[in-house]
């Protein structure tokens, strides 16, 4: 009877830390709207890399073409093709995503 009892608690402990890491938000980013872009971006065949603050969303536009993301996460850089629709990139661009110094009382180390 205590081994039931000891794997019952076991059971719900598990399922309390499982619960509590599911719950954590991603710091993914994430694609947006156009119309919730803080900032622009143009997209042209000499642009190597871009760089954004955390908390950004950000418009990226090619031509006639564009999409946004919005950048939750910090200290990451990201392939913009990962991120953005087929057919969009036609050469490699790398995303640098800075901590927003909004949004630390200390700024950027």
């Amino acid at each position: 009877m205590k081994f039931k009892t000891g794997a019952a608690l076991v059971a719900i402990s598990l399922g309390l830390f499982v619960g509590t890491v599911a719950a954590k938000p991603s710091l993914a980013p994430s694609i947006s709207t156009p119309e919730a872009a803080d900032k622009m971006v143009v997209i042209k065949e000499t642009t190597k890399k871009v760089n954004v603050f955390e908390n950004d969303t950000v418009l990226f536009k090619s031509g006639d073409k564009q999409f946004a993301v919005k950048f939750d996460g910090n200290s990451y850089f990201y392939d913009l093709g990962t991120l953005a629709p087929a057919g969009f990139l036609t050469h490699k661009v790398r995303v640098y995503v800075a901590p927003n110094p909004t949004d630390h009382e200390q700024g950027i180390p």
